[in-house]
Protein backbone atom coordinates (compact mmCIF):
# COMPACT_ATOMS: atom_id res chain seq x y z
CA UNK A 1 0.00 0.00 0.00
CA UNK A 2 1.61 3.53 -1.15
CA UNK A 3 -0.68 4.98 1.83
CA UNK A 4 -0.37 4.06 5.23
CA UNK A 5 -3.08 2.84 6.79
CA UNK A 6 -4.52 4.24 9.85
CA UNK A 7 -7.79 2.50 11.63
CA UNK A 8 -9.90 5.01 12.94
CA UNK A 9 -9.92 5.40 16.63
CA UNK A 10 -12.16 7.97 18.80
CA UNK A 11 -15.40 6.95 16.79
CA UNK A 12 -18.63 5.15 17.01
CA UNK A 13 -21.21 4.20 14.69
CA UNK A 14 -24.48 4.19 15.85
CA UNK A 15 -28.06 5.32 15.27
CA UNK A 16 -28.35 8.56 13.01
CA UNK A 17 -31.46 10.36 13.30
CA UNK A 18 -33.26 9.97 9.33
CA UNK A 19 -29.95 7.58 8.04
CA UNK A 20 -29.45 4.75 9.47
CA UNK A 21 -26.49 4.25 11.11
CA UNK A 22 -23.38 7.22 11.26
CA UNK A 23 -20.45 7.65 12.38
CA UNK A 24 -20.10 9.64 15.63
CA UNK A 25 -17.11 11.42 17.57
CA UNK A 26 -16.46 9.85 20.92
CA UNK A 27 -12.89 12.51 21.45
CA UNK A 28 -12.69 15.70 19.69
CA UNK A 29 -11.17 16.02 16.47
CA UNK A 30 -8.77 18.84 15.74
CA UNK A 31 -9.18 21.04 12.26
CA UNK A 32 -7.24 18.98 9.76
CA UNK A 33 -7.06 15.57 12.02
CA UNK A 34 -7.02 12.41 10.25
CA UNK A 35 -9.49 10.50 11.14
CA UNK A 36 -9.13 7.06 8.96
CA UNK A 37 -6.79 5.91 6.11
CA UNK A 38 -8.75 3.19 5.24
CA UNK A 39 -7.73 0.32 2.57
CA UNK A 40 -9.80 0.40 -0.47
CA UNK A 41 -10.18 -2.28 -3.14
CA UNK A 42 -10.10 -0.97 -6.70
CA UNK A 43 -13.06 -1.94 -8.47
CA UNK A 44 -11.69 -3.97 -12.13
CA UNK A 45 -12.78 -1.37 -14.82
CA UNK A 46 -14.98 -4.63 -16.52
CA UNK A 47 -16.94 -4.96 -13.23
CA UNK A 48 -17.88 -1.22 -12.86
CA UNK A 49 -20.97 -1.49 -14.77
CA UNK A 50 -21.98 -4.19 -12.87
CA UNK A 51 -21.34 -3.48 -9.35
CA UNK A 52 -22.68 0.46 -9.99
CA UNK A 53 -25.98 -1.26 -10.26
CA UNK A 54 -25.93 -3.27 -7.03
CA UNK A 55 -26.53 -2.44 -3.49
CA UNK A 56 -22.51 -1.53 -3.09
CA UNK A 57 -22.78 0.77 -6.03
CA UNK A 58 -23.81 3.56 -3.50
CA UNK A 59 -20.71 3.27 -1.52
CA UNK A 60 -18.27 3.13 -4.38
CA UNK A 61 -16.00 6.65 -4.43
CA UNK A 62 -14.65 7.86 -7.61
CA UNK A 63 -10.35 8.28 -6.94
CA UNK A 64 -8.89 11.80 -7.13
CA UNK A 65 -7.76 11.44 -10.68
CA UNK A 66 -11.31 10.48 -11.80
CA UNK A 67 -9.74 7.30 -13.33
CA UNK A 68 -11.11 4.54 -11.10
CA UNK A 69 -13.68 3.46 -8.93
CA UNK A 70 -12.86 2.28 -5.08
CA UNK A 71 -14.84 0.52 -2.58
CA UNK A 72 -13.60 1.64 0.90
CA UNK A 73 -13.13 -0.56 4.39
CA UNK A 74 -12.73 0.06 7.50
CA UNK A 75 -15.90 2.96 8.04
CA UNK A 76 -14.68 4.82 4.82
CA UNK A 77 -18.21 3.71 3.55
CA UNK A 78 -20.27 4.52 6.84
CA UNK A 79 -20.17 8.26 6.72
CA UNK A 80 -23.29 9.88 5.75
CA UNK A 81 -23.48 13.33 3.84
CA UNK A 82 -24.31 16.66 4.53
CA UNK A 83 -24.08 19.67 2.67
CA UNK A 84 -22.32 21.29 5.64
CA UNK A 85 -20.14 18.41 6.38
CA UNK A 86 -17.57 18.74 8.97
CA UNK A 87 -15.10 16.16 7.16
CA UNK A 88 -13.22 15.51 4.12
CA UNK A 89 -12.41 12.60 2.12
CA UNK A 90 -8.90 11.96 -0.41
CA UNK A 91 -9.83 8.81 -2.46
CA UNK A 92 -6.67 6.88 -4.02
CA UNK A 93 -6.29 3.46 -5.59
CA UNK A 94 -4.90 2.01 -2.32
CA UNK A 95 -6.85 3.79 -0.12
CA UNK A 96 -9.39 6.64 1.44
CA UNK A 97 -8.26 9.44 4.22
CA UNK A 98 -10.91 10.88 5.86
CA UNK A 99 -10.04 14.23 7.67
CA UNK A 100 -11.79 16.63 9.66
CA UNK A 101 -12.54 20.10 8.04
CA UNK A 102 -13.70 21.92 11.24
CA UNK A 103 -13.13 20.73 14.57
CA UNK A 104 -15.59 18.34 15.73
CA UNK A 105 -16.74 17.78 19.21
CA UNK A 106 -17.54 14.79 21.59
CA UNK A 107 -20.75 13.53 20.15
CA UNK A 108 -21.43 15.12 17.05
CA UNK A 109 -21.92 12.57 13.71
CA UNK A 110 -18.89 13.18 11.47
CA UNK A 111 -20.11 13.51 8.17
CA UNK A 112 -18.75 13.91 4.40
CA UNK A 113 -20.27 16.03 1.75
CA UNK A 114 -20.34 13.07 -1.29
CA UNK A 115 -20.31 15.40 -4.37
CA UNK A 116 -23.33 13.23 -5.98
CA UNK A 117 -25.49 14.82 -8.83
CA UNK A 118 -29.07 14.29 -9.14
CA UNK A 119 -28.88 10.89 -11.23
CA UNK A 120 -26.66 9.49 -8.10
CA UNK A 121 -28.76 10.21 -5.59
CA UNK A 122 -32.18 8.45 -8.00
CA UNK A 123 -29.99 5.55 -8.36
CA UNK A 124 -29.27 5.64 -4.63
CA UNK A 125 -33.18 5.74 -4.09
CA UNK A 126 -33.10 9.05 -2.63
CA UNK A 127 -34.59 12.43 -3.85
CA UNK A 128 -32.10 15.30 -3.85
CA UNK A 129 -32.63 18.47 -1.66
CA UNK A 130 -32.08 20.86 -4.28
Amino acid sequence: MKHPYKPASGIEIKASKGKGRGVFATRRFRAGEIIETAPALTVPKAEVEILAKTYLGSYLFTTDNGKNLVLGLGIASMFNHDDEANAEFDVFVDCISIRAKRAIPIGQEITIHYGWRAKEWELAGVEPLS
